[in-house]
């Protein structure tokens, strides 16, 4: 609670200041071309490349590490969670757990998307998360052993995945691949240049010649 005030009140401070002082009172490794606007982020680490950007409104806790690449934008609202390392009551039997978001260069995070963290979930560059909505959870309730468990997520270079969508642990997505909204992913796609869709995700069609597949800029 109490870094979370601290953050608040230096909402009102001009960012060239407010970034000196969060890596002072933090230790936040932040680029002098980084941004983050009205957020509160709680990583026990956070890295921000060159030109990067945090927008407002989004609240990150209870994680170990948040890195964002170059020319990466994560938008509003978004809410990034996890269960740390180093908490002995939860996920031993998972080994060499990390709980962290690694997001690559020159990809867009738009707004109000959900990420648990708990086993770490890794974005690579140039891709769209696209819309509102979407949920990548890293952890669940193992029902035959009775524990919980976790496993992470990855998802390739030149990804869109739509909005709505659910991407449960354990899931790799292959490079060049478009999820189609509200789709229910849970098994690891490996096909790259195609469309994946529904509940629960498959193989629609072969998508060649794309030119979302071969950007040399992120932005759209």
């Amino acid at each position: 609670m109490f870094k979370s005030l601290i953050q608040i009140i230096l909402w009102v401070i001009p960012w060239s200041i407010r970034r000196v002082l969060l890596r002072w009172f933090f230790g936040y490794n932040i680029h002098p071309k980084a941004k983050i606007g009205k957020s509160i982020i709680l990583a026990k680490e956070l890295i921000l490349k060159e030109y990067s950007s945090i927008g407002n409104f989004c609240f990150c806790k209870n994680i170990d590490r948040l890195v964002l690449g170059a020319y990466t934008n994560l938008g509003n609202f978004n809410y990034i969670t996890g269960v740390p390392t180093g908490i002995n009551t939860h996920f031993t039997s998972v080994p060499n757990r990390k709980c962290e978001l690694i997001v690559g260069e020159q990809t867009g995070i738009t707004s109000r998307h959900y990420f648990d963290c708990t086993a770490g979930i890794y974005i690579g560059n140039f891709c769209q998360i696209a819309g509102y909505g979407t949920t990548f959870l890293t952890h669940s309730i193992d029902c035959v052993k009775s524990r919980q468990d976790a496993t992470s997520i990855r998802v390739g270079n030149y990804c869109f995945i739509g909005l709505k969508s659910t991407i449960l642990k354990g899931v790799t997505i292959a490079d060049k691949l478009v999820v189609g909204a509200c789709s229910l992913v849970t098994k690891k796609i490996e096909d790259s240049e195609a469309l994946y869709g529904g509940d629960p995700c498959k193989f629609i069609k072969k998508i060649e010649n794309a030119q979302f597949f071969n950007r040399t800029k992120g932005a759209l």
